[in-house]
C-alpha cells in the first residue's frame, strides 16, 4: 500500500481492533506484528466478556460499553462465537435453590451473584476475521517508533501519519510505558459429563487481581469450553517477566482451590496446561489514547483484553479521528505516567 495514515503495532485483538476500527472511518491502516494474527496472549486466555468481575469505576464503565459491541460484532462476525452463559461471582455462604438449579455442581458452602450478561467469545476468530478485512505484515520486528515513522529491525523505515502501539506485555520499550508482563497459568480437564453452566469465579480472584506485590496470587476461575468438550481452570498471577515455564505445583494449587467451589473437578483428567502473559500497568488501569503527538497507545488491559479490546480500539479510532468518545478517556490517558512517556 501507499504511505498509510496509521501504523498499528501488534495483531492481537486490542491491535486488529483499532486497525479495524480506523479502517471503517476510511483510514488506510498497516498492522505489524513479528509473529502471526493473534498469535500470543488473544489465543492463550478463556475467552471472556466480563463485568462481573469489575469493581465500581471506569473499568467497569468501559466493560459494560464492551460488552455490547462484543455483541455488535458478534452479529457481524460468527467467527467470534459470542454466547450469552452468563457468570458467577462466588463466595463461601450457603446456595439457594435457584442458585443450586442454575449451577448443579457447586459445593453446598458456596454462594453467589449471577451477572447474567456476561459472554464467552473466541477472541482469536474474531481477531483473525476482522484482521482478513486489513493490510498486515507479519514475522516483522519493530525496532523503534517515532513520530510520523516506523523503524523495523532490519532497518526498513515506514512513513506514517500516526503511531498505534498496541503490543501488549510487549509494549513498555516502544511506548516508554511502565507495562509489565503478568504470568498467568491455565489447566484444562476433560469434561467426562460434568457440566459447567456459566463462568464460575471466586470472590478471591478480585484480590489476586488488585494483589500487585509481584509474589503468586491464586484467584479460582472454573468454565467449560465453548465445544464443551474440556472445563478450563485458572488462575495465577505472578510478576515474573517472561518466564514460559508452566509449574506443577502452580497447577495444584489452582486445582484444589477450584475443587473447593466445584467438587467434581477432583475427579477429572488433566488434558494440557499452559501459560501466557497479561499486559499490567501499576495502577491497574488500561492506557488508552495519546502518548505524544503522533504516537498512540493501547495496552494495559491486564487480564480484561479479551473484553475491552475491541470498544478500547474503538474508543482509540474516536480520539484520533476528533469524534466524540464513547467513554470518558481521561481515566486511561496514558499520559498519568508522565517522565515515562515524556521522551
Amino acid at each position: 500500500m501507499s504511505r498509510p495514515d496509521v501504523v498499528v503495532v501488534g495483531a492481537g485483538i486490542t491491535g486488529v481492533s483499532a486497525a479495524f476500527a480506523l479502517r471503517e472511518r476510511g483510514l488506510g491502516v498497516l498492522l505489524l506484528d513479528r509473529g502471526e494474527v493473534a498469535g500470543a496472549t488473544t489465543s492463550l486466555g478463556e475467552g471472556n466478556v466480563l463485568v462481573c468481575d469489575k469493581l465500581p469505576g471506569p473499568e467497569r464503565g468501559l466493560a459494560i460499553l464492551g460488552r455490547t459491541h462484543w455483541e455488535e460484532l458478534g452479529r457481524r462476525f460468527p467467527q467470534a462465537r459470542v454466547t450469552r452463559k452468563g457468570a458467577l461471582l462466588l463466595r463461601p455462604g450457603t446456595a439457594d435453590a435457584a442458585l443450586r438449579a442454575a449451577e448443579p455442581e457447586l459445593a453446598t458452602d458456596v454462594t453467589g451473584e449471577l451477572e447474567a450478561g456476561d459472554l464467552q467469545v473466541d477472541p482469536a476468530g474474531l481477531t483473525r476475521a476482522l484482521a482478513a478485512q486489513l493490510d498486515v505484515r507479519t514475522g516483522v520486528t519493530v525496532a523503534s517508533v517515532e513520530r510520523g515513522s516506523v523503524t523495523l529491525d532490519g532497518g526498513e523505515r515506514i512513513e506514517c501519519g500516526h503511531v498505534v502501539v498496541a503490543a501488549g506485555p510487549w509494549s513498555g520499550p516502544l511506548a516508554g510505558l511502565p507495562v509489565e508482563p503478568r504470568k498467568g497459568q491455565l489447566v484444562a480437564l476433560a469434561a467426562d459429563g460434568v457440566r459447567i453452566r456459566h463462568k464460575l469465579i471466586a470472590a478471591s480472584y478480585l484480590d489476586a487481581v488488585e494483589d500487585t506485590a509481584g509474589d503468586l496470587a491464586i484467584g479460582p476461575v472454573v468454565e467449560q469450553t465453548l465445544d464443551g468438550d474440556e472445563i478450563l481452570v485458572g488462575s495465577s498471577r505472578e510478576r515474573v517477566g517472561f518466564d514460559p515455564a508452566v509449574r506443577e505445583e502452580v497447577t495444584r494449587a489452582m486445582l484444589t482451590a477450584a475443587a473447593h467451589y466445584v467438587p467434581a473437578l477432583a475427579g477429572l483428567r488433566v488434558t494440557r496446561t499452559w501459560c501466557g502473559f497479561r499486559p499490567w500497568l501499576p495502577d491497574g488501569l488500561p492506557a488508552i489514547g495519546e502518548l505524544r503527538p503522533g504516537i498512540w497507545v493501547t495496552t494495559g488491559h491486564e487480564g480484561a483484553g479479551v473484553g475491552l479490546g475491541p470498544v478500547s480500539g474503538e474508543l482509540l479510532a474516536q480520539l484520533i479521528t476528533g469524534e466524540p468518545p464513547l467513554a470518558d478517556p481521561a481515566p486511561f490517558d496514558p499520559r498519568r505516567f508522565g517522565r515515562a512517556v515524556a521522551g
